[in-house]
């Protein structure tokens, strides 16, 4: 494997975070070999590449200008590798995958993993963001595909529809708040407390039309707490008698071992899809055969194979 200049990938990952400590933990390395790295190229190119404004660095026009031409190069550098491997039949390479907070933490590392094992030559790279950060993050060729929750208007982008998901009512086995109930309206709704991810999330979104559609105000829903992470939300509803609405595919293990339970409700279905996303054009092969690697190991019901 043929490999790009250190110098280069330690100015992406500064110009990236516009800050030398975060650059550093991305790339195993000490805040002052990232300067010294920085200042290397800084001499090589005859200019500063970072300026200070304030206590924010920025790019300078210069630092633009190789930012730009760096991605090309790293592009080209992964193609080669893969073309490389591809003449004795191996696949390798670096693929950087950005997804949002449900894919990110509860569906594509199970793919990742048995990626991984298909294909030991290929580096695996994951960042997550909104579905808004991961169109930024193509676009600047930060990461090769992303995964998200529901489209965009936003042309440039290419969309393939992956995977089905359903966002449930679920609250912890055993709440008295259900006893004696045998079936739910969405009336019955307004009558329980409720855990959510923090306001803007887009699921709650979601939540709020298929609530409003059922013929329930949204602002009539007693949220007690808002919190930051799924993964909070069920810690939460484990140790209460609130419900919450999650994906279906959060909740798997909570469900498997008892801790959780799904709510019916009537006239009540909360469905979204999931989407690969990249940049209009012909996509590249690394991105393509992992793609295609995804859709095979799924089944139509959303689980793995």
């Amino acid at each position: 494997m043929i490999p790009v200049d250190f110098k280069i990938l330690v100015f992406i990952a500064a110009a990236r975070h516009l800050n030398f400590t975060r650059a550093a933990k991305e790339m195993n390395i000490s805040q002052p070999a990232v300067s010294k790295n920085i200042r290397e190229l800084e001499i090589q190119a005859g200019r500063n590449l970072f300026d200070r404004n304030g206590h924010k660095l920025v790019l300078s026009e210069g630092g633009k200008l190789l930012l730009e031409h760096a991605l090309r190069v790293t592009a080209i550098y992964d193609e080669l590798n893969g073309k490389l491997g591809m003449l004795d039949g191996v696949l390798m390479g670096e693929l950087r995958l950005g997804a949002s907070t449900t894919l990110s933490h509860y569906i594509l590392p199970q793919i990742a993993a048995a990626f991984h094992l298909a294909y030991p030559n290929v580096r695996l790279t994951m960042f997550h963001g909104n579905s808004r950060n991961i169109e930024s993050l193509l676009l600047d060729r930060t990461i090769d595909l992303g995964v998200v929750e529901g489209l965009s208007d936003n042309l440039s982008m290419k969309y393939e529809a992956f995977l089905k998901d359903e966002v449930v009512l679920v609250t912890r086995k055993g709440n008295p708040k259900l006893a004696g109930r045998e079936q739910l309206t969405p009336q019955h709704l307004l009558e329980f407390e409720y855990v959510l991810r923090e306001q803007g999330s887009g699921t709650n979104e979601i939540i709020r039309e298929a609530v409003t559609a059922a013929g329930i105000a949204w602002q009539d829903l007693f949220v007690k707490v808002y919190l930051a992470s799924t993964e909070g939300i069920k810690h939460f509803l484990q140790k209460t008698d609130c419900f919450s609405f999650l994906s279906i595919h959060a909740i798997s293990k909570e469900l498997q071992e008892g801790e959780l339970e799904i709510i019916e409700v009537d006239n009540l279905r909360i469905e979204r899809n999931f989407f690969f996303i990249w940049p209009q054009g012909i996509i590249t092969n690394l991105p393509e055969t992992f793609r295609r690697f995804a859709q095979q190991r799924f089944a139509r019901n959303g689980l793995l194979r």
